[in-house]
């Protein structure tokens, strides 16, 4: 009987390191999938910024070009909202 029971012992020994070993891998496996998906995460970041910066200077160049093109039309279409904004925002002592 105490043959039994110690290879009982022995064989759940063997399996508790084999254990051990195969949940240090997942944490392994887990570590890196985060890492990786952080990675992409900043990637998917940086492309939309990319965008969104690309669209914005498309913007204003539209605009420029449109203000170098009629100056007088956009000095007085400025002026038209200036005043506008005057009005509605403008303190009345």
């Amino acid at each position: 009987m105490t043959t039994e029971t110690s290879k009982d012992t022995d064989a759940l020994i063997a399996e508790l390191k084999q254990l051990r070993a195969d949940f240090a891998k997942l944490g392994e496996l887990l570590q890196t999938t985060a890492r990786h998906a952080g990675e992409d995460a900043v990637q998917r970041a940086k492309a939309g910024g990319e965008k969104a910066w690309s669209e914005a200077k498309s913007g204003a160049e539209d605009v420029i070009e449109k203000i170098e093109r009629n100056p007088l039309s956009a000095a007085g279409i400025a002026f038209g909202v200036g005043l506008l904004f005057g009005l509605l925002f403008g303190r009345r002592s």
